[in-house]
């Protein structure tokens, strides 16, 4: 299994080969550029992806991008519900599995929400 993290903060990427050093991971790449980016150069297609954007969500290119791609499942991470709704009914082809909010943050108004969405498989008769 390979896994590849992309996270627009190079501060971050260094935390996580620190991590995956520490933890003694291999078979792991990291790059620091914004996902859209590493998505569209990408010619295999993964078989699960995980997002968590910032505030404004991933958009619409790359939600187009990955209803092409196909992934059989995706993790969508956001601490915004409201652009989380937008992106996932930009997604086509996939349904909502599960979703599970999270109160990281007691006694304010943050939180985060994890969703699995899953790859409709259309019957052919």
């Amino acid at each position: 299994m390979r896994l590849t993290g992309i996270e627009i903060a190079p501060e971050a990427i260094a935390c996580a080969r620190q991590s995956a050093a520490q933890l003694g991971l291999s078979n792991l790449h990291f790059q620091a550029l914004d996902s859209t980016q590493f998505a569209t150069h990408e010619a295999d297609a993964p078989q699960l992806v995980l997002v968590n954007p910032p505030r404004r969500g991933i958009g619409a290119e790359l939600c187009d991008y990955l209803s092409r791609m196909a992934p059989p499942y995706i993790i969508y991470s956001s601490c915004n519900a409201r652009t989380m709704a937008t992106d996932i009914a930009r997604l086509s082809g996939y349904r909502v599995e599960r979703v599970q909010l999270f109160d990281m943050f007691p006694h304010t108004a943050h939180y985060e929400v994890l969703t699995l969405l899953v790859r409709e498989v259309l019957n052919k008769m």
